[in-house]
């Protein structure tokens, strides 16, 4: 059995293992990621809403602490209710002297910088491609991969995509990680390689290291591979990987835990390890 085939297996039972330990609220956020059809890029209010969500939650905030923080009145009173020009505009230290009280559970202040600077690049977008919308379509980055072209020309844009970004000095979504986040929440078939992700993908042989540029972008670009293989959303795979990896919110889709937080993996009964198909099992059990 060659490497790929062990790594596309291990992905399938992950998947099987989740179908069987669902929870109710499992097939929802199933459905919701397996859907075929394209959701429009939103409009720059919305955007701007997603941007401030999606740097709430980076850099190690507890996922469900941040679910309910950005549901309350007070996350969109403290960035203006995502107006991008009024954003723009306001002065981050005044937002931290008003509100950091409630904001706290994002863990780092410096957050705030990232999202009144987010709305000033949100801006000068607006003024140079009419919206974000626009902005994104013209690096021709495919929201359904059907075919390994379809995965070339997903990362052709994206690199493409992360350099203007950073040319543009746009905060957090310079980085891979989560300009891969963005996109995978705008619809597109992509992967967000964090901890979780990463932690997995080395324990089934997709990669040797968790961190490195190039790691990640392995790891994407085989889910991706993956993903057309069998004819699923790559956003479904996200979801099981970080389901079954002990995610705080996916997990609590299951009805068991499966994937320790560290080395080596002490669950006999694991599907995965016991057919030898993760690295962190092996040296135990078979």
């Amino acid at each position: 059995m060659n490497r790929n085939s062990e790594i596309f297996q291990a992905l399938d039972r992950i998947g099987q293992t989740c179908v069987e330990s669902a929870l109710p609220e499992w097939k929802r956020e199933a459905k919701r990621t397996s859907q075929k059809k394209c959701d429009p890029i939103p409009d720059d209010h919305e955007m701007m809403r997603r941007i401030c969500v999606a740097i709430a939650f980076s850099q190690g905030a507890q996922s469900k602490l941040i679910e309910k923080l950005i549901v309350k009145p007070v996350f969109s009173e403290a960035f203006a209710n995502f107006d991008v020009n009024r954003l723009a505009q306001k002065n981050p230290e005044t937002i931290r002297r008003h509100f950091w009280k409630s904001l706290g559970h994002m863990r780092f202040k410096g957050k705030v910088d990232a999202m009144v600077r987010g709305a000033t690049v949100m801006r000068d977008l607006a003024k140079e491609y009419g919206s974000f919308a626009e902005y994104l379509k013209s690096f021709q980055i495919p929201q359904r991969l059907k075919s390994g072209g379809d995965v070339d020309q997903f990362w052709k844009g994206f690199l493409c995509l992360r350099a203007d970004l950073r040319s543009r000095k746009m905060p957090f979504f310079q980085n891979t990680t989560s300009l891969l986040q963005l996109l995978l929440d705008l619809d597109h078939d992509a992967v967000k390689p964090d901890l979780i992700i990463m932690r997995l993908a080395r324990r089934i042989g997709m990669v040797e290291k968790e961190t490195g540029e190039a790691n990640l972008q392995e790891v994407v670009r085989k889910v991706q591979e993956y993903s057309i293989s069998r004819e699923v959303r790559a956003s479904l795979v996200d979801l099981q990987m970080l389901a079954f990896g002990g995610q705080s919110s996916a997990s609590q889709l299951l009805s068991e835990r499966f994937c320790p937080a560290s080395d080596p993996c002490e669950n006999r009964d694991c599907v995965i390890g016991r057919k030898g198909l993760c690295n962190a099992y092996a040296n135990l059990y078979v």
